[in-house]
């Protein structure tokens, strides 16, 4: 969609829902800024403080429908959801929803995450709160196995990367990635990935539990979560990864050596642990090690070859998770 389409279907949407338009807040992107997958817009709704949020995604969503189940079952008194006023999905990735405005004393969590302990403690509060059951029919690849969905995104990013490296060798630039290198650790990477996952479970869950989705009250013990557009089924662990990559292994700074880099990485998993522990999940090393190359995997090939980034970071961030992978790979040989 373009900036003028969704500014158009804005005022639409306004007009026959009753919503005081105001200005534009926010505009979310898939992988580049050309790509927008969704725009937020200030206003009110029946004299209170609102929110009309346009999507037009790139996977299946019911993003209002989640957003209310999860309102509906939840119990929890330290972490709850923008309640939703009124929405229209108009199709399997397209649809709006107004919503609660979040209050203005508060803010979202910032990235690297200080207080890990307190973001562990919310991703439990968060599990123990979700709704177990899909709030809508699975997709074809929510049906496949855990390992198996694993690869099947894996070859989608491949393919992604694939085309830009391709772009590259045919413009006459140098590419970002070594096929004599990359290959055996992607081979390495996928072994155990399907080793590990093939012994996990589906789950449902939100899918994009990480700190720019949580919204912190100040001198309160409240936080929000946003963004329901990613809740689907998830292979068992997958969640665990996602949390380290989206605080670290690509938002950390890209010019610490890798010794500090890696304790980032280090202070995850210790937090992490009891968290898995407190969930019953069993062989929680195994799990984390496999989710994690999942992630780096997903990193090289996506967030780095097919995103939009300077060539000294891309080129710095690829050394820095093959070398996680090859720590990895050492110490379970």
């Amino acid at each position: 969609m373009t900036k003028t389409h969704l500014q158009q279907q804005a005022v639409k949407i306004a007009k026959s829902s009753g919503f005081d338009l105001g200005k534009e807040i926010y505009r979310g992107n898939y992988y580049s800024p050309n790509r927008i997958r969704n725009i937020m817009f200030d206003g009110r709704y029946k004299n209170k403080a609102a929110i009309l949020k346009i999507y037009n995604d790139a996977w299946l969503s019911d993003e209002p429908i989640s957003q209310i189940t999860f309102n509906q079952v939840n119990t929890s008194k330290l972490l709850i959801a923008p309640e939703v006023y009124k929405y229209k999905i108009e199709s399997a990735r397209q649809g709006w929803l107004i919503m609660e405005k979040l209050p203005k004393e508060g803010a979202f969590f910032t990235q690297p995450i200080k207080n890990k302990q307190e973001f562990a403690d919310l991703y439990l509060e968060y599990r123990l709160n979700f709704p177990q059951q899909p709030t809508r029919n699975l997709t074809l690849a929510e049906n496949l196995r855990a390992d198996e969905f694993h690869i099947f995104r894996i070859s989608r990013w491949l393919e992604l990367a694939t085309v830009q490296e391709a772009e590259k060798a045919l413009a006459g630039e140098k590419v970002l990635l070594n096929p004599k290198e990359f290959i055996p650790k992607f081979e390495k990477g996928l072994n155990i990935i399907h080793k590990e996952f093939s012994q996990r479970q589906m789950i449902w869950c939100h899918g994009h539990f990480k700190p720019h989705e949580l919204f912190k009250m100040p001198n309160e013990n409240l936080c929000y979560l946003t963004d329901f557009a990613h809740s689907k089924m998830y292979p068992e662990g997958y969640e665990f990864g996602f949390i380290i990559w989206a605080d670290w292994l690509m938002s950390a700074d890209w010019n610490l050596s890798y010794k500090k880099w890696k304790t980032g990485v280090d202070e995850w998993l210790k937090q992490l642990r009891p968290v898995a522990e407190k969930l019953k999940i069993k062989n929680f090393d195994n799990l984390i090690i496999a989710s994690i190359i999942e992630r780096v995997i997903g990193s090289i090939l996506a967030d780095i070859c097919a995103g939009e980034r300077p060539r000294i970071e891309k080129e710095k961030r690829i050394k820095l998770l093959y070398h996680l992978l090859d720590d990895i790979f050492r110490d379970n040989q």
